[in-house]
């Protein structure tokens, strides 16, 4: 039989007899608080499902984040070479109706300028209908090798749209007319027919009037015009 005296016993005894100690625990403990540890593993196997599930959401979260990112990217950059491909578009439409403008002008410009300027014989040197510009090279040519002008300057006026030439109904005096044509004149078309005149009556020694002819202007570019005394002329497109 055994003898139990005080506590210590108790100790003992459950160390020797461990279903005392289980019977003890059952007695004094309720049978929700014998469970705890159980639950407790139970709760913490959970809460790492859901902590993997949860890593596992975030990551998926962020690898569709960089699919959206790649995917915006492509559309940024598509956007940019169509917009590109729209201003090429534009530019060579430009181009075109400027060089359709251009040609148009070229048929009948010398009366055009003829009548405006007070400029009788006009003949055009220079320009898309003006052969191969033998007299206008020759001109310029000469200019240079005389040192009237720089190889620059050669360079400069050569690029004209029209050069025409023609004698002041007022004192028979020859008369060159320099002329930017432009759909729509820009300070650009006025100052380089302004410049290009002070080129070219530099290398002949004769007269150069300065002229944008155009299909449409507005008050800005009239006020340029008039401070550089070029003439703007409206022919339409």
């Amino acid at each position: 039989m055994t003898t139990v005296n005080d506590f210590t016993d108790i100790l003992r005894i459950i160390r020797e007899q461990p279903e005392w100690g289980d019977a003890l625990r059952g007695a004094l403990l309720s049978q929700k608080l014998l469970e705890l540890p159980e639950r407790f593993a139970e709760f913490v196997e959970t809460a790492n499902k859901r902590f993997a599930a949860q890593e596992s959401d975030v990551a998926e979260l962020k690898a569709g984040q960089s699919r959206l990112e790649a995917g915006q990217a492509r559309l940024e950059s598509a956007v940019s070479q169509l917009q590109g491909n729209v201003s090429q578009l534009q530019g060579d439409v430009g181009n075109m109706r400027g060089t359709n403008y251009e040609i148009k002008l070229g048929k009948n410009i010398d009366s055009i300028l003829g009548q405006r300027l007070g400029l009788r014989n006009t003949r055009l040197i220079k320009g898309a209908l003006a052969g191969n510009n033998a007299v206008y090279l020759d001109l310029i040519d000469a200019a240079v090798d005389r040192g009237d002008i720089t190889e620059q300057e050669h360079g400069e006026i050569n690029q004209t749209d029209f050069v025409l030439r023609g004698r002041s109904r007022i004192d028979q005096s020859t008369v060159f007319v320099v002329v930017e044509a432009s759909v729509t004149a820009g300070d650009s078309d006025i100052n380089r027919a302004a410049d290009r005149a002070a080129i070219l009556e530099k290398a002949t020694g004769e007269a150069a009037l300065p002229a944008v002819v155009c299909d449409n202007f507005d008050d800005t570019r009239q006020q340029l015009a008039s401070e550089r005394n070029v003439t703007l002329i409206a022919v339409s497109e």
